[in-house]
């Protein structure tokens, strides 16, 4: 296994720059083409507790296949399905910060977290397909 495990480096330090998906949105189909836009939070801890919405975090390397996949064709009809409205995806690229990959743990790719009022209300290891991730985000967001 040549992946770094996040929880033994220590980044120092530093303003994250987080991607989330806006409000520009565009319909194919039945998915929603979300635009991604990078936002300055004083620190990750700060932008989950301060949200009006759960947030759901994909946790993602750039050499991830899997994730490359979530990315593409899971998050896009999850956030079609289930509404920016009631909830803000987010994506951590744990090389860049290997510091909030190890406070919470992630030891697999990909890794999906809903924080709900700063907690962690849900967690997937691993890839699941559009729906069990709609079907899952909804009975949580009840």
């Amino acid at each position: 296994d040549r992946r770094p495990r996040a929880a033994a480096v220590r980044a120092p330090a530093r303003t994250a720059k987080i991607s989330k998906k806006n409000d520009d949105s565009t319909r194919r189909g039945d998915a929603c083409v979300a635009h991604a836009t990078k936002e300055t939070y004083a620190s990750f801890d700060d932008m989950i507790e301060n949200s009006s919405v759960p947030v759901l975090v994909d946790f993602y390397a750039t050499w991830c296949g899997p994730c490359q996949m979530l990315s593409k064709d899971v998050l896009p009809k999850v956030a079609g399905a289930v509404g920016k409205d009631k909830v803000k995806l987010v994506k951590i690229n744990t090389e860049k910060y290997p510091n909030i990959a190890g406070k919470y743990k992630v030891e697999a790719l990909p890794t999906i977290m809903l924080f709900k009022d700063g907690k962690v209300a849900d967690r997937i290891e691993g890839m699941p397909n559009a729906p069990q991730l709609i079907d899952r985000l909804l009975y949580f967001l009840q």
